[in-house]
Order: C-alpha cells, then sequence, then structure tokens
C-alpha cells in the first residue's frame, strides 16, 4: 500500500506542477520555447473515510514545450520516513484534451483542460494503472489563490476507493529545486 500511496502522490503532484505554471505563465507566443518550471508541494494522504495515512513534499519539474505540444514532468516525493520515489512521465496536449504516459509504463491517462490554451485555471483526468492491475485515479485541480490545490482518489479494480489525497503546491525557483533535489538525493542513499 506505501508503493502504490507514494506512487500516487509522484503522480499528482508532478501533473499539478505542469498545469499551475501554465495557468500563470503561459500562452505568450514570444515566450521562449520550451519553458521550464519547478514546484514543491504538500500531499496529505488518507483513507476513504479520512483517517491519515501520512504526508508527502514533493519537488517538481516540468519542461513545456508548446511548439510541439507536450509538457514532459520530473517528480520526486519523500515521506515521512524519509524515503523518495521518482517519476517521469509525458503530457501530450490536444488542447481542451491531454493524455498522459509514464516513462516506466506503470499508468496512463486522459484529461481534460479547462481555460485558455497554456493559461488553464482548472483540469480534471483519470489515470488507468497497470500496476496495481485495474487500479484507477480520478483527480480535480485548479489554480487558487494560495496555489495549485488538487484532489484525488484511487480506486482498485472492483471501483473501491481505497486513498484520497488533498495536495497543495507552490513555485520554486531552479536554485531552490536543485538544491532540495540534492539534498533529497543524499537522504535516500543514507
Amino acid at each position: 500500500m506505501n508503493v502504490f500511496k507514494t506512487t500516487c502522490c509522484i503522480f499528482s503532484l508532478a501533473l499539478i506542477s505542469i498545469f499551475s505554471t501554465s495557468f500563470t505563465k503561459g500562452g505568450d507566443d514570444k515566450e521562449l520555447d520550451p519553458e521550464t518550471f519547478y514546484s514543491m508541494g504538500e500531499v496529505k494522504a488518507m483513507s476513504a473515510d479520512s483517517i491519515p495515512y501520512g504526508t508527502y513534499v514533493a519537488l517538481t519539474k516540468e519542461v513545456m514545450d508548446k511548439k510541439n505540444n507536450i509538457i514532459t514532468m520530473k517528480s520526486i516525493t519523500i515521506d515521512q520516513k524519509g524515503e523518495t520515489v521518482e517519476y517521469n512521465y509525458t503530457m501530450n496536449i490536444n488542447d481542451p484534451k491531454f493524455v498522459v504516459k509514464d516513462v516506466d509504463g506503470n499508468y496512463s491517462g486522459v484529461g481534460k483542460l479547462h481555460g485558455k490554451k497554456w493559461k488553464w485555471t482548472s483540469w480534471d483526468y483519470s489515470l488507468y494503472y497497470t500496476n496495481p492491475a485495474g487500479g484507477r485515479m480520478e483527480a480535480f485541480n485548479y489554480i487558487s489563490l494560495v496555489g495549485l490545490v488538487v484532489n484525488k482518489a484511487f480506486y482498485d479494480a472492483n471501483g473501491k476507493m481505497l486513498v484520497r489525497y488533498k495536495e497543495h503546491h507552490k513555485f520554486i525557483t531552479k536554485e531552490e529545486f536543485e538544491i532540495l533535489y540534492l539534498q533529497v538525493l543524499k537522504c535516500s542513499t543514507k
């Protein structure tokens, strides 16, 4: 269950980062392409009836290639024990829809964007897992005054909700990301 929770957290954080930067920074044709954004967020995992499972911190780097309508993501999560998991995936944008696929083939999904292209204000998506087989995640993300907010839930192959997530993410600088990322990697190898 911990591996599953971590995997779901990582993916969600990465998606959040991708879209949150798109909402606030994108849309200007004169901007350099591709653009890179960084974020850090808190993920709270809980049971379907709100029993806490733990809190994770996520660091995310996203590269938005507007010319090719592709977003690539690198996300790493750290749990309360210092255990880390890193994921990489791509999103193919066909506004207002998108397709997600992770590099390792553990999940893929589809979603819908809301708002002007590269300035989206919210989005929803469904992910379908091959590990665990038949698992599905449903999520709704939106930009608020305090940053990106994510609400999502993971369901087993029978449609039973197993885990809910509440997330909040904020932008950080490239330098902050690099320092924190290196420290996380150091801690995870001890």
